[in-house]
């Protein structure tokens, strides 16, 4: 049975996946379509803090070589 991700991650989570895959905040908001803010406010853990959704968690594990299923494969054309 494959891994189940959870819906609805830390945002402990979401900074060690960022971190892992490279990423800097500023190039996570980019790439998500968030402003830097936005970003910060997914790694807080305090009142402000709002999560990723499910197919974003999905990406940035995908993006960390962190997915329990898939892994991204770099196209070579």
């Amino acid at each position: 049975m494959p891994f189940s991700i959870p819906n609805v991650p830390t945002p402990a989570q979401i900074r060690q996946a960022r971190m892992d895959a490279g990423l800097t905040q500023r190039a996570c908001a980019e790439r998500f379509g968030y402003s830097l803010t936005g970003w910060q406010k997914k790694e807080d853990a305090g009142l402000s803090g709002r999560s990723l959704s499910v197919g974003e968690w999905e990406l940035l594990l995908l993006l960390a070589g962190q997915h329990p299923n898939f892994a991204l494969q770099r196209n070579t054309k």
